[in-house]
């Protein structure tokens, strides 16, 4: 998009600045309206749309926050850039979790102005490509896709909590993003949190949710404080104008034996279930997956295109695929990198798929014949690295699962020599 096609409304009550940012963006090439209280912004806004806002905080009739929360709650995707010669961090944060792009502080300078500017229309583009790509439909036609995706439609503009099962990279985060989509808050944000971002506190809890979709992945590493909380919510029908999803690849009910996991939380959470199946069930899909993933990395990260041969597609059909999806889209993306021909064959597909001796190394297999000190090793390596394959690297999440503060298990896995950020 030229600059020429973006239209920037500017809302601040003093006038010099007023004119002095419509000139420098002006000359820049972009369309500028102006406002000089929240009336004539409002006004100018119900008029024509316009691609961003630069919003003042400190205005005669209304304050820009209170201004921002009234934009957001009317357009979610309107990207806003806030400005103030008085601004706190705490002001700054405010202005962030109520859906802000940035926050400038005055005076400002052309360069920090146009800058602003930019990034904010970066970031907006990069949003709307996500969006576009995590809201596609799931790929495939086989029994298991096509019924999950009929699951789908029938499920999602319910007022009931969803629940995603499955392995880890089967793909549980596009397809809520595909479930949002489908929903009646689909105009609304996707707010997501994790075990560590969820809030402790009621309020701040309702103030994410309301009107939007919340996804929580790994509802199972939920701390005690936090399943109190979600689980008072609900019962009290606190959290009932949004769409809820939730994901996890452990059983609840495992955890819940464990001691790990509320029972009534389970049931609450577990009325309505999806399950999305491991690749290994539905190989007959990898063909149009690899074509998927073909056409989205040459898109997307300009990466070249080369040609999936016949048997080089039978011998993606026939492997495991521990890592799901996921792994296939790795995969395709590394060969696309790596490869110097246009058409790749099995033999580079083997080349890719066999393991390295690390993860030879680091086989599933205990030794038996080992002293017990050396077997111990052994198994606290198998287990620790399924714990972090299972949480894509991240030190804390994995703490939680293997039931260790943070710190220990950083020494243990500085004493099997294991690198998390390599898993």
């Amino acid at each position: 998009m030229n600059n020429s096609d973006i239209y920037v409304l500017v809302v601040d009550d003093e006038p010099d600045i007023r004119d002095i940012i419509k000139d420098i963006l002006e000359d820049e090439g972009y369309q500028v309206a102006t406002a000089s209280d929240g009336e004539s912004a409002r006004a100018s806004v119900d008029q024509k749309r316009p691609q961003l806002i630069l919003l003042d905080i400190w205005m005669p009739d209304v304050d820009g926050i209170s201004l921002l929360r009234e934009f957001m709650a009317h357009d979610p995707q309107q990207t806003i850039v806030m400005m103030s010669g008085h601004g706190t961090i705490e002001t700054a944060v405010e202005a962030t979790r109520l859906g802000a792009s940035d926050f400038i502080e005055k005076p400002l300078s052309t360069a920090k102005l146009i800058r602003g500017v930019e990034i904010a229309l970066e970031n907006q583009a990069k949003q709307a490509e996500k969006q576009q790509v995590e809201t596609q439909d799931p790929v495939g036609k086989s029994p298991q896709i096509t019924l999950l995706r009929e699951q789908a439609q029938r499920v999602a503009k319910h007022n009931m909590p969803i629940l995603l099962l499955g392995e880890g990279g089967t793909g549980k985060h596009c397809f809520a993003h595909y479930l949002h989509s489908l929903g009646q808050y689909s105009t609304s944000k996707f707010v997501e949190l994790t075990a560590d971002s969820f809030p402790l506190e009621s309020l701040k809890l309702s103030a994410l949710a309301e009107g939007n979709c919340l996804y929580l992945d790994d509802v199972v590493l939920l701390g005690e404080k936090a399943q109190a909380l979600l689980s008072y919510m609900l019962d009290g029908d606190k959290l009932s104008n949004c769409q809820l999803i939730f994901a996890s690849q452990q059983s609840l009910e495992q955890a819940v034996n464990a001691g790990r996991f509320q029972e009534a939380l389970l049931y609450q959470l577990n009325s309505i279930s999806l399950v999305m199946p491991p690749l290994r069930e539905h190989v007959e899909d990898i063909p149009e997956l690899v074509e998927h993933f073909v056409d989205q990395h040459t898109t997307q990260s300009q990466l070249p295109y080369r040609h999936f041969t016949v048997a080089a597609q039978n011998r993606l059909r026939n492997y495991s695929w521990p890592g799901n999806v996921l792994e296939l889209k790795n995969v395709i993306q590394r060969l696309l990198l790596l490869s110097e021909t246009d058409e790749i064959d099995e033999t580079e597909i083997e080349l890719t798929l066999q393991p390295s001796k690390e993860s030879q190394h680091n086989s599933s297999t205990i030794d038996y014949d080992l002293p017990l000190r050396d077997a111990r090793e052994q198994f606290e390596r198998i287990y620790l690295l399924n714990k972090l394959q299972q949480t894509d690297g991240n030190v804390g999440r994995a703490a939680k699962l293997a039931g260790m503060e943070r710190t220990h298990l950083y020494r243990k896995l500085r004493s099997l020599g294991i690198d998390a950020k390599q898993v």
